[in-house]
């Protein structure tokens, strides 16, 4: 194996481990979400989980 493809290939295995090492240590900031006070969820004919649109 050239020397050039090897220092490529530890280049990209140690940013995959670098990536998976964020992946699971990672925690957003949580962020109060504003819902107002006129929000409403209006269902239509919902049967058996599978959405029924009469028209």
């Amino acid at each position: 194996m050239k020397k050039k493809l090897l220092i490529e290939l530890i280049i990209y295995a140690i940013l995959a481990i670098i990536g998976i090492i964020l992946l699971f240590t990672y925690k957003p900031e949580k962020e109060p979400r504003n819902i107002p006070s006129d929000f409403i969820i209006t269902v239509e004919g919902v049967k058996n989980d599978v959405a029924i649109h009469d028209k």
